[in-house]
């Protein structure tokens, strides 16, 4: 069980924990994101590890296997985006508390965090950037080419709402043919093509 102040964020199947260039990356609400190789976590105790060291103010959201040759995606509530490489985040210890993912404006966070193989680009291959009001966008992968981390990042979506009531929910690699489920908090599903 977890302490009563703390809630699950992920939960990742692993196999092999000795697998050669596998890594976890960790990744929360303010910005900070690290990468800790996976036999790091091969010996654990039913107690746990600590496995970050996360802000007062902060939220661990995001864990994600993934290679070294992958890319990191992160979109912001703001409808801004990123894309750097795996190499551009230095393999940290388990207690770091990692390095900024990209700049974030006054009052904005990080919405989602994807990992990209490699091969995600080409014909396709498309990013999917889906609001909390439903509006969605559709783009290749292509035109969301890997920066240096830490940038502000590139617009994803603009928002019809202009007031600020909409913000960004999502934001994933898909194929072309890929049907979408979107499951509202309400408990209602649509399916989009």
């Amino acid at each position: 069980p977890t302490r009563p102040d703390d809630d699950v964020a992920a939960i990742l199947p692993v196999t092999d924990f000795a697998a050669q260039g596998k890594c976890i990356v960790l990744a929360t609400e303010q910005g900070w994101i690290k990468r800790t190789p996976l036999d790091a976590f091969e010996r654990t105790s039913s107690r746990g590890l600590n496995i970050a060291n996360v802000g007062e103010d902060d939220t661990l959201r995001w864990c994600c296997l993934a290679d070294e040759g992958d890319d990191v995606l992160l979109g912001t509530a703001g409808g801004l985006a990123t894309r750097f490489r795996m190499a551009d985040l230095r393999p940290t210890g388990r207690t770091s508390r990692g390095v900024r993912s990209m700049k974030l404006k006054d009052g904005d966070r990080i919405a989602d965090v994807s990992v990209i193989p490699p091969q995600a680009d080409g014909e396709g291959r498309f990013l999917l950037t889906l609001t909390a009001g439903g509006y969605g966008k559709r783009v290749r992968t292509d035109e969301f080419s890997p920066r240096g981390r830490g940038g502000a990042g590139i617009i994803s979506i603009k928002f019809k709402d202009k007031s600020g009531g909409d913000r960004t929910r999502c934001l994933r690699a898909v194929d072309a043919d890929d049907e979408v489920l979107l499951v509202t908090e309400q408990g209602i599903i649509v399916r989009q093509k």
